[in-house]
């Protein structure tokens, strides 16, 4: 690890606030601070492989947790309503719920629509002369997997349609990216769609991008290419925003929290932290604007990293967030 002058007096600085000496308390202030120092911080050494140039240790499948809202560039959002062993519900901006696995390549496995509903299973596909995969997760280089999609769907009048799909899938390395919600070291995966398993006879339909963060246990970058056959698309990641009554049932508590971060987009330079704490609980709250810039509404935003360390445990939630007509600042959604 290489640090410059500047940084290294930081770091000396950080060091010293965590020595066993000092109370308990500054051990969570620590653990906030050097998440959110740490980035500026590093610089990676070494042979890098040459498609993980960040080497990134291998991901696990996401960790999710209820309540965490994901806010996207096209204005839409959606939350985790529930965690199950193997499965995640979800809720988004229209209150339509879909429940999937913690594998965002497999599309959700129920979902529904203002006039539609439906239901998919997903079956790895087998071939004889190659080896069947089965799932990309832990993510590292090369990583593969080819699955048939069976799907049904009714529409308001009860009328169901089937279909089938094929799909194939593989972790491409590693790129560091940056999106609205600001700048992130993620594993790319590639997906490519056909209309059925008979791929070398059939057109590519689609394929679909995602950039997935493990820092956030989530993508922050997501582009379909339909190869022609419609508009393509692009989804960044804006912001995602922490469910406060998960870390602590204190009003009082939720009230300053959300004045701190308030009062901090308001008055704080750019990597300016401010910290937030109640020991008692053993939360911590770290919030550090980034940078600002002007919507092109004309509004003004900030770009903004917020980390949250409760029992020790740090979460990053990053995002922007623009000052409305009242004078608040609040995440750009629809």
């Amino acid at each position: 690890m290489k640090m410059d002058t500047s940084s290294a007096l930081m770091k000396i600085s950080i060091d010293q606030l965590c020595l066993p000496r000092r109370p308990q308390r500054l051990l969570l202030m620590c653990i906030v601070l050097l998440v959110v120092s740490i980035p500026a911080l590093c610089t990676r050494t070494g042979q890098a492989a040459e498609n993980n140039p960040l080497e990134l240790p291998p991901a696990p499948l996401p960790n999710y947790q209820v309540g965490t809202k994901f806010v996207y560039s096209d204005g839409t959002w959606e939350t985790v309503k529930e965690v199950g062993v193997k499965q995640i519900t979800w809720v988004n901006h229209r209150k339509q719920v879909s429940v999937g696995t913690p594998d965002f390549t497999y599309k959700r496995a129920r979902w529904e629509t203002s006039t539609r509903y439906g239901f998919r299973r997903f079956t790895q596909a087998i071939f004889l002369q190659e080896k069947t995969t089965s799932t990309l997760w832990p993510l590292e280089v090369g990583n593969r997997s080819r699955y048939e999609e069976f799907g049904r769907w009714y529409n308001q009048d009860g009328i169901e349609q089937r279909y089938d799909l094929y799909w194939s899938c593989e972790v491409k390395g590693t790129e560091k990216i940056s999106v609205a919600a600001g700048d992130f070291d993620t594993w790319k995966i590639t997906c490519r769609r056909y209309p059925d398993k008979f791929r070398t006879a059939s057109r590519t339909r689609e394929y679909r991008t995602w950039y997935y963060a493990p820092s956030i246990n989530h993508w922050v970058l997501e582009s379909r290419d339909y190869n022609g056959y419609k508009p393509n698309q692009r989804k960044e990641l804006v912001a995602v925003m922490p469910d406060m009554g998960t870390f602590t049932t204190n009003e009082a508590d939720r009230t300053s929290i959300q004045q701190t971060f308030q009062n901090t987009l308001e008055e704080n330079q750019d990597q300016d932290t401010a910290i937030w704490e109640n020991f008692n609980q053993q939360l911590v709250i770290g919030i550090t604007p980034l940078k600002s810039f002007t919507h092109p509404s004309g509004n003004r935003c900030r770009q903004y990293h917020q980390v949250i360390a409760k029992d020790g445990v740090p979460f990053e939630f990053p995002g922007i967030a623009c000052k409305d007509p009242g004078g608040r600042w609040v995440v750009p959604r629809r």
